[in-house]
């Protein structure tokens, strides 16, 4: 018999997002743009935002995926098409 109260029990929430094709192309433009120079970072990050928040409904996990902007960047500069976001830490 299991006595331990906090045994085995799923978290409270977790977050997985599979990324369009449509919006990994999207965020490819953008990526593309701003290492030519034709946009500054601060226009690459609003439209990084406008096209999230075309993709993910949540906004706690929206928020979420603004704040790893480098890293979904550094995936999606290495030409990955495959790409979800994950978050387990709730």
């Amino acid at each position: 018999m299991i006595t331990n109260p906090g045994w085995n029990k799923p978290e409270k929430r977790a977050y997985f997002h599979q990324i369009s094709p449509d919006c990994i192309s999207k965020l490819e433009e953008v990526v593309t743009s701003l290492s030519k120079g034709e946009i500054d970072v601060e226009t690459a990050f609003r439209r990084y935002e406008q096209i999230l928040s075309d993709e993910i409904n949540d906004p706690e996990f929206l928020a979420f995926a603004i704040g790893n902007l480098n890293e979904l960047s550094s995936y999606i500069a290495k030409g990955k098409v495959n790409i979800r976001i994950h978050r387990n830490d709730l």
